[in-house]
């Protein structure tokens, strides 16, 4: 039977010393602190460390603190440990040494505790320790205080050799009083842990999934929005081009007339004027069709192939990041970036849009308040896309740097981190041909 303390595996157990009962857990444990924690590593020299020791000894020159052997940072197996792995391992009662013979394995261990009948209460009068089920026959028949009364004291010595004693079952007592009370506390500590973390994980599935509600029914509202007014939206495009057209020719035939009013009836000196303020209308004019033709939303897009050896470096790394091409839009000079993050069995994917300096920015409204949605096209279904909208307007503080104007360098993107999964992009092939399509649009 050996004692370990096991650590970052569940806040019933963690730092509590377990009586294990398979020398097997001793090949987990630390080879310096003696812990036995869920990651740890195996060193060449076949000595296992943890995280925290092994830190220590890289800082110290990288060499076993048990044989010095010196070792390399790659050269280290990484070692993991399940919960499930300490639940099914066989252990001792806490009382063990109290004389409980329970051994079982660990998952049992906290309700065999709580109804265990060795466990220790400290004498209310002589302050020992005795088992709670005998306390009512030790206080009938072995209390030292009852002895003590039938005990005749009549020289100073028997008196002060009575005071020492009873200072000592005092002390030994309080001392294993204070240690019950420490064993209880942790109990107690470890079970209320276990609570707050089961209420935050029933909290977060709750949080997570009326989040992905609303995010549905804004996906579907806007679904619902782009298709309802997809034909008002084509028929006023046809209105503007003709309207443009209308503008462009009637400029024309006004411009025509005025030269040649000013060649042949008016003086050269109002000929300049004239043409000064024929320049001036023709510039209005020019901006008012440009605001016209600036009414849509403006949209790039972006091909990322190789997406194989992308999703490759996400997986070996756990953390792979690529930024598109700029493009001008609206007179900011903007980019895609998307991020594949490993997380546990999947990879998450992720895209943002960032801000970078451009020849425009002194004429640019900042910060940067445009509506602007990044997305992903399906191959083969154009109106099939996975797209994220923001409206930095309505964007919490701590993303409103991203919108200011960049100094120097590009700005941190702002967008979504986790749009989707790799799987599901694979799955539902939105991958083809080893390329991915994305975009970005941005509105007036």
């Amino acid at each position: 039977m050996t004692s370990y303390r096991v650590a970052d595996f569940s806040d019933i157990f963690d730092w509590r010393p377990m009586l294990f009962q398979e020398p097997i857990v001793a090949h987990r444990a630390c080879a310096l602190c003696g812990i036995v924690y869920k990651k740890a590593v195996r060193l060449p020299c076949l000595h296992t460390m943890c995280t925290k020791c092994l830190a220590q000894c890289v800082e110290r020159g990288s060499a076993c603190p048990v044989d010095q052997k010196p070792f390399c940072e790659d050269d280290v197996e990484q070692l993991e440990t399940s919960l499930d792995y300490i639940l099914k391992r066989k252990v001792a009662c806490w009382n063990a040494l109290k004389g409980c013979s329970f051994i079982g394995p660990a998952a049992s261990l906290l309700d065999h505790y709580k109804e265990c009948e060795f466990s220790v209460v400290p004498c209310c009068l002589c302050r020992s320790s005795v088992l709670q089920r005998d306390v009512l026959e030790h206080f009938r028949n072995g209390c030292s205080i009852h002895e003590a009364k039938c005990v005749p004291t009549n020289s100073p010595a028997t008196e002060d050799l009575k005071h020492v004693s009873t200072a000592c079952l005092e002390m030994r007592s309080a001392m294993g009083k204070i240690s019950e009370d420490l064993m209880s506390l942790q109990t107690s500590l470890n079970q209320c842990s276990e609570n707050i973390t089961v209420e935050g994980t029933k909290c977060k599935v709750q949080w997570e999934a009326e989040t992905a509600r609303l995010a549905e029914q804004l996906n579907n509202l806007s679904t619902a929005c782009t298709a309802g007014f997809a034909e008002e939206l084509q028929l006023l495009r046809t209105i503007m081009a003709d309207y443009k057209e209308h503008v462009s020719k009637t400029l024309d035939l006004q411009l025509r007339d005025l030269r040649t009013i000013c060649t042949t009836q008016v003086p050269k000196a109002m000929q300049v004027a004239l043409q000064a303020a024929t320049a001036d209308y023709k510039k209005h004019v020019s901006k008012e069709l440009s605001l016209l033709t600036l009414s849509k939303p403006t949209r790039v897009h972006w091909y990322i192939e190789g997406w194989t050896d992308l999703k490759k470096q996400a997986l070996e790394s756990g953390l792979k990041s690529l930024d598109g091409p700029k493009s001008n839009m609206y007179g900011y000079s903007v980019c895609q970036r998307v991020q594949l993050t490993r997380k546990d069995d999947e990879v998450s994917f992720s895209c943002f849009m960032k801000i970078h300096p451009g020849d425009n920015d002194l004429q640019l409204e900042w910060p940067f308040r445009k509506v602007y949605t990044l997305g992903i096209i399906h191959p083969k279904d154009q109106s099939n896309v996975i797209s994220h909208k923001v409206n930095p307007v309505y964007c919490g503080e701590n993303v409103q740097h991203c919108f200011l104007r960049p100094k120097g360098k590009e700005n941190v993107g702002c967008g979504n981190r986790n749009l989707t999964t790799v799987e599901k992009l694979e799955m539902d092939g939105f991958i083809q041909s080893d390329t991915l399509h994305m975009f970005l649009e941005i509105e007036p």
